[in-house]
Formats: C-alpha cells, structure tokens, sequence
C-alpha cells in the first residue's frame, strides 16, 4: 500500500473510532508531544516478554491493523495486558462460588493479539484457552508466543489460536468465559451480542464475560440478557506501572454473566 493509502487508512479508522474533533485533538497531542523533550523513557519491552522469551510488548494502533475485512474500521489498538491486572481478576473470578468449577469453563479470548492473555489463562486449570484474531501477523506472533511457552512447560490446559473474525466464531459446549480487552468499537460489539444470544440461548447462566476498558459495556448493561456482576478498577503491580506505556490508574474492568434473553 502507498504511503497515501496508509495515511488514508489510519484517517478513516481515526473519524470513525474518535470522530472528526477527537481525530483533530489526538493530532494536536501528537505534535505537541514531537515538540516536548522525550523525558524518562520506559523500557521497549515489558519484564513478561524478557521474564519469559516471548513477544506481547509493543502498542499497535487500529490503523496499522488493517487486514482488508469489512471490520478493520471498528480495530481500536493492539497492546497487552498488565499481567498483574489480568491475574488479579482472573483469581477474583475463581474465587466466586456462583458459578460453576473453572476445570468445566473454556476460556475464550477474542482479538487476543500476541496472545499475552491466552498464556496467563492457561497457567489455571481451564478447560481449555481458545484465542480468536483476525490479523495474519498477530496471529502468527500468537503462535509463536504459545509455542516457546507450552514447550517450556507453563500451560496447564489446552491452549489454541483461531485466526478469524470474532463474531463468527463459533463458541464451544458448555460453560464459557469470554475475555475482551477492548479488542474493537461498538458496532462489532453489537455484532457479537447477536452471536452470544443465539449461541448461548439454551445457556443461562453459562457465560460471564470480562472486559477490560470497556468502551462500548453500555450496550452490554442496557441487554435484557446480561446482568452487571461488578466493575471498578484493578490495581497494577509496581512492575506493571513502571512498564506500562499505555494504562492509567482509572481504567476500569466489568465482568457480566449471561442470564439469558433477547434484548
């Protein structure tokens, strides 16, 4: 693609993620960081990535995603998870006698990146650890993440990469928690609602859903189906903050439960 289809590209994921003032404020920011001093660098790659040979570390925008699908436009960003947010919930979610034993539950990461999450997950005792992607190149990188860690020994359950879109993806029997770090705008949420209310129709009280920087939860807690379990902020480690490009003390994570019905 020509740099003038690149620019384009970015340009029309820009107005439809932000808007035009949103698009014009993030620009601004953009060259008044080029004309400030760098500062205090963080380091380029996260203590996981070094603790553990893999590659999850980077922040990639929805405009550099592109694959060519019809959703491209809805990507929001590629980055991964603070670890010591994702564990703390995970453990919290474990730890809730309302549903049933985590060995009966698959695990269910869509637009799981590098796969930073896929991993963390399958160091419990899932039933299994699914990751669906739509870009080619994350998912190779997934792949190749998974397979330095399954051979190192650290997955304790089956772990799997999918690469395709997410709202036809077809969930497995049985109970599901499915994980979303904002993985893409409201319209592909809306989409994948649709899914979950046919896949999970005959399935009340078999899906809870954690989702992190949850943009577009307000079509979630306004759905019939699905009941708000409990939202907040989660702390980082202090490795996490020192590592962190990208987080913030008020991002917030929701986890809901399908009950069922059709909003």
């Amino acid at each position: 693609m020509t740099r003038l289809g690149t620019a384009w590209s970015k340009l029309r994921w820009s107005l439809a993620q932000r808007g035009l003032a949103g698009t014009m404020r993030i620009a601004l920011e953009r060259l008044q960081r080029q004309d400030s001093a760098v500062g205090a660098e963080k380091p380029p790659l996260h203590p996981f990535d070094q603790r553990y040979g893999v590659d999850t570390s980077g922040l990639i925008g929805g405009g550099d995603l592109r694959t060519g699908h019809k959703n491209d436009v809805f990507n929001t960003a590629y980055y991964g998870m603070a670890p010591s947010r994702f564990r703390r919930v995970v453990e919290d979610w474990i730890s809730d006698s309302s549903h049933a034993a985590i060995s009966q539950y698959s695990f269910v990461d869509l637009g799981c990146g590098k796969g930073r999450a896929m991993m963390m997950a399958s160091e419990f005792s899932f039933r299994q650890v699914i990751g669906v992607e739509l870009n080619a190149s994350l998912a190779k990188t997934a792949e190749s993440n998974l397979a330095a860690w399954t051979g190192a020994g650290r997955a304790v359950c089956p772990v799997r990469i999918l690469h395709q879109d997410a709202t036809e993806f077809s969930f497995p029997e049985g109970p599901c928690l499915l994980y979303l770090f904002n993985p893409f705008a409201a319209p592909v949420v809306e989409r994948l609602i649709e899914r979950l209310e046919t896949e999970f129709a005959g399935r009340p009280g078999l899906l809870d859903v954690i989702y992190f920087n949850p943009e577009a939860g307000e079509l979630l807690e306004a759905h019939v189906g699905f009941r708000l379990l409990w939202t907040g902020t989660v702390e980082m480690s202090e490795e996490d903050t020192a590592a962190d490009h990208v987080a913030s003390p008020e991002d917030l994570c929701s986890v809901y439960r399908w009950v069922g019905g059709v909003g």
